[in-house]
């Protein structure tokens, strides 16, 4: 009886420790990008530092330690790296510090109030078909057919079909008891 129990706490304890370890290389990553991001960033303040020793160093994080860092970080890296490779082009012997290239604006609308609706992005809804209103009208015999060994489709093809026919004969807000007969109808096929 006690062979099982010990198999039993020799697999929970391997897979505790496989679990820990498989989170702990996520972390390690992280902040050995940390550790890296900030080797770099002293490295730009020391005028000893040759200018394309700097430049290597912003490189090596970019290809190596983005994992996990945030957008301003490796945008910062990038145009470290930018300005230290057109200081270096340029003869320089040190680079000014914080020098970036310019970054690129932000391409969507800036908001003008909290309580407007948000600006119109786009000439045309590319889901929605400008020709024709999106009913249960509008699907096309393949969707259909497609449909038809769905359950409770038969019952649900019947519930639509009654629902266009009401909603042809009602106007304005009228439309609320064939959207009630509809949902009635939808729930006894199920």
């Amino acid at each position: 009886m006690r062979r099982p129990q010990a198999r039993t706490l020799t697999l929970g304890a391997s897979l505790g420790v496989g679990l820990l370890t498989a989170c702990s290389l996520g972390y390690q990553t992280q902040y050995e990008g940390d550790v890296r991001f900030e080797h770099c960033y002293r490295l730009d303040d020391e005028r000893q530092v040759p200018i394309a020793e700097k430049r290597q160093c912003w490189h090596d994080w970019i290809q190596r330690n983005t994992y996990g860092q945030t957008r301003d970080r490796v945008d910062y890296a990038l145009g470290r790296e930018r300005a230290l490779g057109q200081a270096q082009a340029l003869g320089e012997r040190t680079a000014p510090p914080g020098v970036m290239a310019p970054t690129v604006s932000n391409a969507s609308p800036q908001p003008t109030s909290a309580f407007a609706p948000p600006p119109q992005t786009m000439a045309r809804d590319a889901g929605a078909d400008a020709d024709r209103p999106a009913t249960v009208a509008t699907f096309t015999a393949s969707t259909a057919s497609a449909l038809t060994t769905a359950p409770g489709a038969t019952c649900g093809g019947a519930c639509g079909k009654a629902w266009v026919q009401c909603s042809e004969h009602c106007k304005g807000n009228n439309c609320q008891a064939c959207d009630e007969r509809y949902r009635t109808c939808m729930r006894s096929c199920f």
